[in-house]
């Protein structure tokens, strides 16, 4: 579904088709990822846990290489690719906790239990974890040497087996997990597992593990593998994959060695999801059950990971667009890799949502969509949680199964999550379970309408990016009688989302309603 955009100084009208048929929302795409205190500040489980985030990621490079027996990881070109206990660090863990195995996993995943989200866990699939907490490696001393161990996923070892300090010993770390949570199925279970992070900058990112370009077909043999391992242990569990780092691996692997052996699949997010297709069909269980990727904006205005100069604001306000808007074009290096509006089902294009669901229908249909990682700017600046707002609209209404965000929720990120998580005036949380279509699309102003039930209320969030008031009127097309209450939302002048009864939509006539959106702001009004 395409959003609705009003031009700032134009009247837009706007039409809820509520009377058209509906898209799921997925709780799951106010999702966030696992970082503890690498900001400073607030731990992230705390900043989560006021925003309102379902669910959470424990990811990352420093996944790649932990070591869940002793709770060290390799922190490769991230920290002098140093052995040390840096997810413990983190997560401000005592000494007490940091003695325990899985410690890591336990703590991250108690916190989401205690704030009723689902937890996503990283599994290991480089080769190799940290084998000791001893600080710098060398380059002399990459693996295989005495400072890592191997990861081993053949074998069932028992959950109450002695640990082996040679090995990472993933199978019995599942066994484990399962004997003190239960399964997915269970309430307390962690319903998912991700195979590795970023497998295609491995060589950049862990080069002490990884010393040279992975190959296509060893990686989805490893994925393979792990996944088989994970149905075995936790058949309710959903596999995630290959949680890819953006546009030039999802085309090519990074110009992976053997691409050309895989070319005639067109991306290798094809090639990767048609060997998981024919693998399930062999085994007769489905092995991958959502494809797994990250998106980060880029633009040649500057740096826009965790940006927070103003004079970024209007690259951050225009980058969700490539999410979902046909005939939008970034200005990034991202358009020299990926097409745009190319409806080839084999590669990826832009706008990028539309086109991972054509690949997904034509080569493992069934299989859901995860944006585990992004980060449209840093909290301090307002258009950075409107940024935030617009993506996390735009996954609600594009069939997103789970989206995570990459960074604190502090400032402006954590009013973009409590837009559409948050109370209103009557005391009724959320934006909605089913999202309608809008029509009246015009250039500045984005919103996305949702419903509860049948018969349930009606939600607009509507984000104006623009430094100008904007003013727009809506109508549903079903013409049910509706009464408007007050608004919730955040400005520039207000950065804390709250009920605002000034912003209560005005009758405009009979079913139509106006409403004004201050400059730089974003709203969330109900209608009964």
């Amino acid at each position: 579904l395409a959003p609705a955009l009003a031009c700032a100084g134009e009247r837009a009208d706007l039409v809820v088709r509520d009377d058209l048929p509906w898209r799921p929302i997925s709780p799951l795409v106010y999702g966030s990822n696992e970082i503890g205190a690498m900001e400073g500040g607030p731990l992230s489980a705390e900043l989560d846990r006021a925003a309102g985030v379902t669910a959470r990621r424990l990811g990352g490079n420093l996944m790649s290489t932990y070591d869940w027996a002793t709770n060290v990881s390799n922190a490769g070109k991230d920290w002098r690719h140093a052995n040390l206990p840096f997810l413990p660090d983190a997560l401000r863990m005592g000494a007490e906790d940091r003695a325990r195995p899985a410690s890591v996993i336990d703590v991250m995943h108690r916190a989401s239990l205690a704030m009723g989200a689902r937890s996503l866990v990283t599994l290991p699939l480089a080769g190799y974890v940290a084998a000791d907490g001893d600080g710098d490696v060398r380059e002399s001393e990459a693996a295989p040497s005495r400072r890592f161990k191997p990861v081993r996923w053949e074998g069932r070892t028992p959950a109450g087996a002695a640990i082996d300090p040679a090995v990472c010993d993933a199978p019995q770390l599942l066994a484990r997990l399962v004997e003190t949570y239960g399964g997915a199925r269970d309430a307390g279970g962690i319903f998912a597992y991700a195979l590795d992070n970023e497998p295609g900058l491995w060589p950049e990112t862990h080069p002490r593990v990884v010393r040279a370009k992975p190959s296509i077909a060893d990686l989805i043999a490893r994925s393979i593998t792990a996944a088989k391992t994970v149905k075995a242990i936790d058949p309710d569990a959903l596999v995630f994959g290959p949680a890819s780092w953006g546009a030039t691996e999802f085309a090519t692997f990074q110009n992976a060695p053997d691409w050309r052996a895989h070319r005639r699949f067109g991306s290798f997010l094809a090639a990767y999801l048609d060997a998981f297709r024919r693998a399930s069909e062999e085994a007769g269980v489905r092995l991958l059950d959502v494809l797994d990727v990250h998106w980060y904006p880029y633009s040649v205005a500057g740096e826009l990971l965790g940006a927070e100069d103003t004079a970024l604001a209007p690259a951050l306000l225009d980058a969700p667009r490539s999410l979902t808007e046909r005939g939008f074009r970034e200005r990034s290096w991202v358009t020299d890799t990926l097409q745009v509006n190319d409806e080839d089902d084999d590669a990826v294009t832009l706008p990028l949502l539309p086109s991972l669901h054509r690949i997904v229908a034509r080569w493992f249909p069934g299989t859901r969509l995860a944006v585990t990682e992004f980060n449209y700017g840093g909290g301090r600046l307002t258009a950075s949680g409107l940024a935030l707002a617009d993506a996390l609209g735009r996954f609600g209404a594009s069939d997103v199964f789970v989206a995570c965000h990459w960074g604190a929720l502090g400032g402006s990120l954590g009013e973009a999550y409590r837009l559409y998580r948050s109370k209103d005036d009557a005391g009724e949380g959320g934006f909605g379970d089913r999202a309608y279509a809008l029509e009246g699309a015009t250039p500045r102003v984005v919103a996305y309408a949702a419903g509860t039930g049948d018969a349930g209320p009606a939600r607009l969030v509507a984000i104006n990016g623009a430094e100008v008031a904007a003013e727009i009127t809506l109508r549903f097309a079903s013409d049910r009688a509706r009464r408007a209450r007050a608004a919730i939302g955040f400005h520039a002048g207000r950065p804390d989302t709250a009920p605002l009864p000034e912003a209560t939509p005005t009758p405009d006539g009979p079913g139509r309603w106006r409403m004004t959106l201050p400059p730089r702001s974003a709203r969330r009004f109900a209608f009964d």
